[in-house]
């Protein structure tokens, strides 16, 4: 037994010698390192390590959390939160954490991405990739972000294990012209499926093409969604399938388990999968994570779940605790029989939307929501990019826009970007009938 779980445990020993009921903590030691950049250059890069550990307490139905630094403090933090148990309000929807012992799938983490030593190279070689498409006026910036968590977790339930969660991620955004932008991600668990110059290309490409962008005119139309607006998307609807947000009434899928909520093209997935920057091998209660199957040929099978919200609901727990709020790790849209092309040759007229920000709604429950979106909107007239436009927004149903997918395509890439498309994704075009298009007023 390592000693960050001789640590950790103490901390849970520590609880219930107090009075706990339960306890869970997890101390996470993490390795970071950031590089931002603008105007074609470095701004700055930054390296840290980071000592963590989380702790979540119950007592009588109450349920309180701290975080604890480097194991400092240790005694007083636990005693100080126990006391805060103590001062809390029942928490009537609580129905308790994972109990007993289960095996784990073995890591799979690169642990040669916290060994990263000139993370810069990667930065330019995705401008210089832009600079290729769009010319060598470009103006490019973005983030590129690393990490590598050895992660330890001791429940008072018996749960415990260790796991290794590596990531990397890249964002850049190209300016061709004042008003012509284009955004591309490159985001991986290892640094052998890590291709910054990807993202470089299609940053370039877009902002190329969205040169001299002219108003926008509100309609109906057909829109093929960019993975990376893909990815916006797919974090809206799998975090709605979280019980938790289901019961709070934040969800369009409220009591429409085995219902059609979606085109019968439509399967979406969660799986904490190890090519994922969610990859995992277990929640935050120690149960083993897993793919669930949220919404199979457009039928919601099933919601989100941790113990406590699969006790309210008569089930079991899906692997996805966030101990108060489940939530998904890694979405996967299944793969279409169209590629690319054949999508675009299927659009008479309508738009291609290469991304999207504010997305705000106006009836979580109803799914009316706005979204406005960004860098390369393009006008597409008999298969081809006719216009680029600026100064449009989406104002559309989040149910209505599931069932009107109308295609999948058979590419698919890992999608993050920290404002909008979170969780982390595999997300392929699609190609969606009827998008209502207003003009911000």
């Amino acid at each position: 037994m390592s000693e960050v779980i001789a640590e950790t445990e103490n901390i849970v020993k520590m609880g219930k010698n107090l009075g706990a009921d339960e306890v869970i903590a997890k101390t996470i030691f993490g390795r970071y390192r950031q590089t931002r950049f603008s105007n074609n250059q470095v701004d700055i890069s930054a390296a840290w390590n980071d000592y963590v550990t989380d702790v979540m307490l119950t007592w009588k139905r109450r349920l309180v959390a701290t975080e604890i630094r480097n194991f400092q403090n240790v005694e007083e933090s636990v005693k100080r939160l126990f006391s805060l148990a103590k001062a809390s309000k029942e928490n009537p929807t609580y129905g308790g954490v994972a109990r007993g012992k289960f095996s784990y799938q073995k890591s799979r983490a690169d642990k040669a991405v916290g060994n990263l030593e000139n993370p810069a190279e990667y930065v330019f070689e995705a401008i210089e990739a832009a600079r290729n498409e769009a010319g060598p006026n470009i103006n490019a910036g973005g983030i590129l972000f690393s990490s590598l968590e050895n992660v330890y977790l001791v429940s008072s339930e018996g749960p415990i294990g260790e796991d290794t969660r590596s990531a990397i991620e890249l964002s850049i955004r190209a300016f061709s012209e004042r008003e012509a932008s284009g955004h591309g991600v490159e985001c991986s668990s290892t640094l052998n499926n890590f291709d910054p110059a990807r993202a470089g290309r299609k940053a370039g490409e877009i902002a190329k093409q969205a040169r001299n962008p002219k108003p926008g005119i509100e309609g109906q139309y057909d829109v093929i969604f960019d993975p990376l607006f893909v990815g916006s998307l797919l974090g809206m609807w799998g975090r709605m399938t979280s019980a938790f947000s289901v019961m709070i009434q934040l969800s369009v899928f409220v009591n429409k388990l085995g219902q059609k909520v979606a085109s019968e093209t439509v399967t979406l997935r969660d799986n904490p999968a190890a090519y994922s920057m969610g990859n995992r091998v277990f929640d935050d209660e120690g149960v083993p994570a897993r793919e669930n199957v949220l919404i199979g040929k457009g039928v919601l099978k099933t919601y989100l779940h941790n113990t406590s919200t699969a006790k309210k609901f008569q089930t079991e727990t899906t692997g996805n605790a966030g101990i108060v709020v489940p939530t998904p790790w890694n979405l996967e849209l299944d793969a279409g029989s169209m590629n690319r092309e054949e999508m675009f040759r299927e659009v008479k007229h309508g738009l291609y939307l290469t991304n999207t920000w504010y997305t705000r709604f106006q009836n979580w429950a109803k799914g009316d929501f706005s979204t406005i979106p960004r860098d390369g909107i393009f006008l597409v007239e008999g298969g081809e990019i006719k216009q680029s436009w600026k100064d449009v927004r989406i104002s559309d149903n989040a149910l209505r826009m599931l069932n009107n997918i109308a295609g999948i395509s058979k590419e698919r890439q890992p999608v993050h970007w920290w404002i909008e498309a979170r969780p982390p994704s595999l997300s392929p075009y699609i190609l969606m009938k009827d998008v209502q298009i207003t003009r911000p007023k």
